[in-house]
């Protein structure tokens, strides 16, 4: 049996696959057979001729996993729109049994599954109304949130928690991806940890030269190295 956590975000363009990518390389690292793994990803680039998701061929930059990306990615489109809106555009349908069997796949092939959501939690991933969070519940992963630093992280973070609360979901910890020293910043923080209620808060800071979408990991390696415990994030998965 697999241990896993599921990557959420308050919002699209958080840093979802910054952290999911920093975290499959410090397992990776650290000699835990992990994978990868994102259901459905919006947006294509081309690596040595292939196309596969642009957020799967980052993390693959960044930790060097050995899987084929286009296994770990049931569903990849190349407009980088709502999974939905992807779909329709391609003329295909996203099926969650196919995303189940091949995650059933995978936990045959490892010990961790950090998998990654796309774009925020209320997020539908077909015209029948099939959302990210019922996807997220049937296949059982406890949930890392990855929320802003900046002005307005503290309304969409809270309204996020409470929203996964009630469609039956447990948040089992929250990065603050891109914190800085503002003012501004450092209350949010703060105050997140106060309200919040979740006691495993963690921030990263800003990573120089990362780029997802050109495929640029600057130094992430290395400030995750520096900032994240691995044995903290150990602390929040659960068999799946």
């Amino acid at each position: 049996m697999s241990k896993g956590i599921f990557i959420i975000g308050t919002d699209t363009g958080v840093g979802k696959t910054i952290i999911s990518a920093g975290l499959l390389y410090l397992l990776l690292k650290n000699k835990y057979r992990a994978l990868y793994f994102k259901p459905v990803a919006s947006g294509e680039t081309e690596v040595d001729g292939v196309k596969m998701s642009v957020d799967a061929a980052f993390v693959q930059q960044v930790a060097d996993f050995s899987e084929d990306p286009k296994r770990v990615t049931p569903f990849v489109f190349a407009d980088a729109v709502a999974p939905h809106l992807a779909a329709r555009l391609a003329g295909r349908r996203i099926d969650p049994e196919v995303i189940q069997k091949r995650f059933n796949e995978l936990k045959d092939r490892c010990d961790i599954i950090v998998a990654e959501g796309a774009g925020g939690l209320a997020v539908p991933l077909n015209d029948e109304g099939h959302m990210q969070y019922d996807l997220i519940r049937k296949l059982g992963f406890p949930c890392l949130l990855v929320a802003r630093a900046g002005l307005g992280t503290i309304n969409h973070t809270l309204l996020t928690l409470s929203y996964a609360k009630s469609v039956g979901l447990t948040v089992k910890g929250i990065v603050i991806s891109g914190a800085g020293q503002t003012l501004i910043e450092q209350d949010n923080i703060k105050t997140i940890k106060g309200l919040s209620g979740i006691e495993a808060i963690f921030t990263l800071p800003a990573v120089a030269g990362v780029d997802t979408e050109k495929l640029q990991p600057g130094n992430l390696s290395e400030v995750f190295e520096q900032t994240i415990a691995i044995d903290a994030i150990m602390a929040l998965m659960e068999n799946v």
